[in-house]
């Protein structure tokens, strides 16, 4: 496990054994099956999720009670809720498995702990910060832009395992659309 989150995290650190085994308490890492919550809606939430291995999602409930996909991530993305995190209120989302993963968490606390021992922890956590502000903001965009088949298009060619990994139904609801509207375009 510690070597798939070295290998994570290789881009942004080059930690010698005597530097990982000085951090390695921050981290815990966990088996998550299939369905398993990392976080559930009013749950208040202080930590981040690498994924490792596997698929997660993050939904809400709509009024109406249908579950609404926000994002789909795979090994290497971080999940949170940064609503949760950064306004210490309870979480409006679900953070859920889509398959067995393999994830690390580490708590708010600790990263500022490591920010402040550390600097590359600082510029890690901004560039954590502006890929998610641009994944949201293309996100918009994409919905805005795009019709239906684009949008599984683009998705086909920036993430083509998501759509052989992922069930039918959170690609859908990803991709704003009914089940059945997917598979059409797919077929």
């Amino acid at each position: 496990m510690t070597e798939r989150l070295l290998e994570c995290l290789k881009d942004d650190f080059d930690f010698s054994l005597e530097e990982y085994s000085a951090i390695k308490t921050h981290f815990v890492f966990s088996k998550k099956k299939k369905k398993d919550f990392l976080l559930r809606e009013g749950e208040l939430s202080a930590d981040y999720f690498l994924i490792l291995d596997g698929y997660v999602r993050t939904f809400y409930l709509s009024e109406n009670g249908t579950e609404v996909t926000i994002e789909l991530l795979g090994k290497g993305e971080f999940a949170a809720s940064m609503y949760s995190i950064l306004k210490g209120t309870a979480s409006f989302e679900n953070i859920q498995c889509l398959t067995d993963c393999l994830v690390v968490k580490i708590a708010e606390s600790s990263f500022e702990a490591l920010s402040l021992k550390d600097p590359r922890w600082i510029q890690f956590g901004m560039k954590c910060l502006k890929t998610a502000l641009l994944k949201k903001e293309e996100r918009i965009l994409f919905f805005g832009k795009l019709k239906g088949k684009a949008r599984y298009a683009k998705l086909i060619k920036e993430k083509p395992d998501f759509v052989r990994c992922i069930p039918v139904q959170y690609l859908a609801s990803y991709l704003g659309m009914k089940p059945e509207s997917l598979s059409r375009i797919r077929s």
